[in-house]
């Protein structure tokens, strides 16, 4: 027999037998054979499908809950603003009404009462006559007219409701149509509806024309002050209960029976 017949050739061949790896299963050749055997059969493809589609699901959550998360905020601020107007027009509405009262008072607090006025002449004597404190009435008119403008400026918002929007243009109306009186004391009403005060103008004009537009129960400051009282209640009616935004973000409103006070 010849000696080749009795070799063993499996030592040749010892290199080749799986041995286990660090990651679990066998190796033949540097290659995992579990992990071989899971890719032939789409197990480790399903694997991959599944774990992307869970991230995205997770990516989509995240961005549906974060453009919830600024709709939230939105809202949020649309309110605030409206609140913030409103609060706004409510305290220019009672700034007016005040500046109206003190000139429309009558009786020893009236600023219209006459009263022993000193002036200095040019050559440095005094002369002493009683006068209307012009200094003093001027004072009081500018500030009116100061607030009269303020309250135009921000109950001409868009966060005004109906009544109190109604109630402005009918004290503008009221303005327009003593606008000739008023400019004969001084008094100038611009393309806007505002007021505004020449001080050289007003303290030569006849005293008795500036008390008939802005002293007593019937004058022109009363009636514009019992506007601003009204355009006040709106306000503070719309603040509290009428002045909402859906959830949607679009703005609604509805005049509660406190805001229909300036009908009656």
């Amino acid at each position: 027999m010849s000696v080749y017949m009795n070799t063993n050739y499996s030592s040749l061949f010892s290199n080749l037998s799986g041995s286990s790896s660090s990651s679990g299963g066998s190796n033949f050749l540097g290659i995992n054979l579990a992990e071989y055997a899971s890719i032939k059969s789409g197990a480790y493809g399903k694997a991959l499908k599944a774990y992307y589609a869970k991230n995205s699901t997770s990516k989509s959550g995240s961005t549906s809950n974060d453009n919830k998360t600024k709709e939230t905020n939105s809202s949020k601020l649309q309110k605030d603003t409206a609140k913030q107007a409103l609060s706004e027009i409510k305290n220019d509405a009672s700034d007016l009404y005040s500046a109206a009262n003190k000139l429309t008072t009558t009786g020893t607090k009236s600023l219209f009462n006459k009263k022993n006025i000193t002036t200095t002449n040019e050559d440095g004597t005094k002369t002493t006559k009683n006068d209307y404190d012009r200094d003093a009435i001027y004072s009081a008119v500018k500030n009116f007219a100061k607030e009269y403008n303020a309250l135009i400026d921000s109950a001409s918002s868009d966060a005004a409701g109906t009544s109190t929007s109604r109630t402005l243009s009918s004290m503008m109306s009221l303005t327009d149509v003593f606008k000739n009186q008023l400019e004969k004391v001084g008094i100038t009403v611009d393309s806007s509806g505002k007021l505004s005060v020449d001080e050289e103008e007003f303290k030569k004009a006849d005293m008795l024309k500036v008390k008939g537009l802005f002293n007593g129960a019937n004058s022109y400051a009363s009636n514009v002050g019992g506007y601003a009282s009204t355009i006040g209640s709106s306000a503070s009616s719309d603040l509290n209960y009428g002045k909402t935004y859906t959830s949607s973000g679009s703005y609604s409103s509805f005049e509660s029976g406190l805001s229909y006070n300036g009908y009656f």
